[in-house]
């Protein structure tokens, strides 16, 4: 008959297979960070600024800038055209008769068209400057996320190795006292049962330590990390214009909102001036008569161009307004919650601090009550387990609360 003595020895034969292995695989990905105690969280930021994908977007920005700036300052709207023309009888009556016409045709300014292109131009440089403190913004949250993701699965990671070593430290009293009769065999089994549990929880934290690591440098492109990276709250309340991302979208709005002016100005395209040279001889004429002339060419409106000119630029402008409706919500949403984080924050960290010190203060003298025979194994491996417990609750909530710290200052656009 199965008896539970042998299910605890297939558990315990169970972990031995495993445990190589899965330390095997912990080893075969250590990814190292070397320490820098001169790095601050701003320079990081800037050090992992062209490693960042969103990057590049600023590099296209820049060029469409100068087109624009191109554009803006031009001496023409448009690019002028040669005119070549050549009229003849050769394939008709053959009298002789032919005349040549040679000309430049130049665009015209329409009234107010030169300086919308220049107030696009300024709003895209202004833009330029905006995106760039938003995407470092954008980088900045994923950093601070990054870097306090490590410190917490580092201090897990500690926790776990502690609680090993004391789990593997009272299998051997365990053991001690097996072979001295105090304890049974059945004892011994459960202590290297916990033991192994032990060992494998602290390969698992090891091993998210090592992911959290990965993830840093994969996001950063670095193998450095800062000493120091805690931060001071913001004394910033409330959302302001001075936010990153809403100077982002506020600058769209001008952007968008010039791009629609420039289109109900180009309504119609630009006219075009003439100027050009024609060379004439008549049927039984030897001699060319040559003169000069000049031709305006205005155009007519016409909906079917620009209905959809300016619709599209009407669009963009509402798409740029209800963006930053949206945004707005998000961003007060955010730093409520980044608020109501701390407060709550600070609360548990009180209550579970003082947990923390009841339950280190009952292991110990359990641990007592144990080595005088006072407690049996399994009070002691329950109290033992609530205590590391307790301990990695309290870890982990120290470590948030100064994440929550990080990340209200992100929530309220702080840059590093």
């Amino acid at each position: 008959m199965f008896q539970p003595s042998h299910f605890k020895c297939v558990l315990l034969l169970a972990f031995i297979i495993t445990s190589p292995l899965l330390h095997a695989e912990n080893k075969s990905h250590d990814d190292e960070l070397a320490i820098d105690s001169t790095l601050t969280l701003r320079r990081l930021v800037e050090k992992a600024l062209p490693h960042y994908p969103n990057t590049q977007l600023l590099n296209a920005k820049k060029l469409e800038l100068e087109a624009r700036q191109i554009q803006a300052k031009s001496f023409l709207p448009s690019a002028s055209s040669l005119v070549l023309r050549n009229q003849n009888d050769q394939l008709t009556s053959r009298r002789g008769e032919s005349e040549w016409e040679f000309g430049v045709d130049i665009p015209i300014w329409l009234s107010g068209q030169r300086t919308a292109r220049e107030a696009i131009a300024a709003a895209s440089e202004l833009n330029i400057n905006n995106d760039k403190q938003s995407i470092q913004l954008q980088l900045a949250g994923m950093v601070r996320d990054a870097l306090w993701d490590i410190h917490l699965m580092q201090g897990l990671a500690h926790i776990a190795k502690s609680k090993l070593e004391s789990l593997t430290q009272l299998q051997n009293d365990v053991e001690k006292r097996v072979q001295l009769g105090d304890l049974a065999q059945k004892d011994l089994l459960v202590a290297q049962t916990e033991a192994l549990q032990a060992e494998a929880e602290s390969i698992n934290a090891e091993a998210e330590f090592q992911h959290a690591k990965f993830r840093y440098m994969s996001l950063t492109g670095l193998k450095i990390i800062p000493q120091e990276f805690t931060e001071i709250k913001s004394a910033k309340n409330n959302l302001d214009e001075a936010h990153p991302a809403l100077l982002e979208a506020n600058g769209k709005i001008a952007l968008s909102n010039e791009l629609r002016n420039l289109a109900h100005i180009e309504s119609r395209e630009n006219p075009t001036l003439t100027v050009g040279a024609r060379s004439l001889r008549g049927a039984f004429d030897n001699q060319y008569n040559d003169s000069i002339g000049l031709t305006l060419r205005i155009p007519l409106q016409s909906e079917s161009r620009n209905a959809p000119l300016t619709a599209l630029a009407e669009m963009h402008y509402a798409e740029s307004q209800v963006h930053l409706s949206q945004l707005n919500i998000l961003l007060t949403a955010a730093m409520h919650e980044a608020e109501h984080n701390l407060e709550v924050g600070s609360k548990q960290l009180d209550v579970l601090t003082k947990q923390n010190v009841i339950a280190q203060q009952n292991l110990n003298i359990s641990r007592k009550a144990f080595q005088l025979g006072e407690l049996d194994l399994s009070d002691l491996m329950r109290i033992q387990t609530q205590t590391f417990n307790t301990e990695r609750t309290l870890k982990n909530q120290q470590v948030q609360q100064l994440w929550n710290i990080a990340r209200y200052n992100q929530a309220v656009g702080e840059l590093p």
